[in-house]
């Protein structure tokens, strides 16, 4: 949760956030100099490592956007909707919460087919549109997000805070 004074934002929850994404982008940065060096890095688990890390900066994303929206009056579903888009269909901040939702449920989604819930289909939809393959799915979408194979989770907090700033706007509106 943030507290806005005058125009100034105090948020100890960005911060923390801010932390573990460096941290993060430490461990995804040694995975993909070990990359460089490994021939094929997929035998020796370098890949599923960085999407590990990747998943967790997600996850770790995701925990914060739920704090923001406390006592915002917000409801999640258009605030996931509202701030910085990513493309006419998805918001960024709905990209990166359904890649938050992949990170945590794929694995109970394996051999349920049809009988899979909303969440789960429309996560499985927004992730698969933007990342455009099932081979490292989260690494993608984070690429596709930033425009760039140079990935780096703490290059998403620029769009995180003008996503805070409309919700601001949008809890002000609703006062």
């Amino acid at each position: 949760m943030y507290i806005k004074i005058d125009n100034e934002y105090m948020d100890g929850e960005l911060n923390l956030l801010s932390d573990l994404l460096s941290l993060l982008d430490g461990q995804i940065h040694a995975v993909r100099l070990s990359m460089l060096r490994s021939i094929p890095p997929e035998s020796e688990g370098l890949a599923d490592r960085g999407e590990y890390f990747v998943g967790v900066g997600f996850a770790a994303i995701q925990q914060y956007l739920n704090d923001t929206l406390t006592l915002t009056g917000v409801i999640k579903r258009q605030a996931f909707d509202i701030g910085p888009r990513y493309s006419m269909k998805f918001s960024f901040i709905s990209v990166v919460n359904a890649a938050a939702n992949w990170w945590k449920h794929s694995s109970e989604w394996v051999g349920e087919g049809k009988n899979n819930s909303k969440l789960a289909m429309n996560t499985q939809r927004i992730v698969m549109d933007v990342s455009d393959s099932e081979d490292y799915p989260l690494s993608n979408v984070l690429s596709m997000l930033l425009g760039t194979t140079d990935i780096n989770l703490s290059a998403l907090l620029p769009n995180i805070i003008l996503w805070r700033s409309a919700i601001d706007k949008e809890k002000n509106e609703l006062s």
